[in-house]
């Protein structure tokens, strides 16, 4: 999977530095750029090989970019354009996933438009599993209502016990109230279940704390 990434990442890199790069010698011709030149070691080259031989024109110019569209046969003009009025959006799209995809930090997005705490149209999916989890507890402080539904508040987090972010079973997630119980659960030193225990007392201290901060009886 990785591989198959990199090598998506290298086509759209040499798709972007096509017909950019002239020849240093001013034949006024385009360096072809392929894959090889991704490499660190090697790079984009200044000259068609064998060009950096010829001595230097003074009253070069680099020439236009070629239209690429006016070079297409009228068939396939119109095959395109057709092609683009019929791109259309959500189900109808031919990529099409379901309103469902992976951002940048792992966690799965899901298209809810009409979902108050909506980013572009997307909420985490982990927050809409526990969201609905927590609807079934009526009265549940951690609630807020919109428009006569009930639904997470943004203040909460939601924690991945296994720590893989796109696992949102709801036996894999767990309700925190704030970003502080978070880092709490993540960067304590103490033991897991002290953690736990502390939190569910609504003491969030990493380091040490005083005896009488806790109800031993609790």
């Amino acid at each position: 999977m990785a591989q198959r990434k990199s090598s998506k990442k290298i086509s759209r890199w040499v798709s972007r530095n096509q017909w950019r790069h002239v020849c240093h010698c001013g034949c006024g011709d385009y360096i072809i750029i392929d894959r090889s030149h991704y490499k660190p070691s090697k790079g984009i080259p200044r000259y068609i090989p064998g060009h950096n031989l010829r001595p230097a024109d003074p009253d070069y110019s680099p020439p236009e970019k070629p239209n690429f569209w006016e070079l297409l046969p009228e068939e396939e003009k119109q095959r395109r354009l057709a092609a683009l009025k019929n791109f259309e959006k959500g189900e109808k799209n031919p990529a099409w996933k379901g309103g469902r995809w992976q951002n940048e930090h792992g966690y799965v997005m899901v298209l809810c438009p009409d979902h108050p705490f909506s980013k572009e149209g997307y909420v985490l999916e982990h927050r809409l599993v526990v969201e609905e989890r927590t609807r079934q507890t009526p009265g549940h402080p951690w609630l807020v209502e919109f428009e006569g539904q009930k639904y997470l508040n943004s203040s909460c987090v939601v924690h991945h016990i296994d720590e893989v972010k796109n696992n949102n079973d709801p036996n894999n997630l767990m309700l925190l109230e704030n970003a502080r119980a978070h880092a709490f659960i993540h960067y304590s030193p103490l033991p897991m279940e002290e953690r736990l225990r502390r939190i569910s007392l609504g003491i969030y201290h990493s380091g040490k704390i005083e005896e009488d901060e806790v109800d031993e009886d609790t």
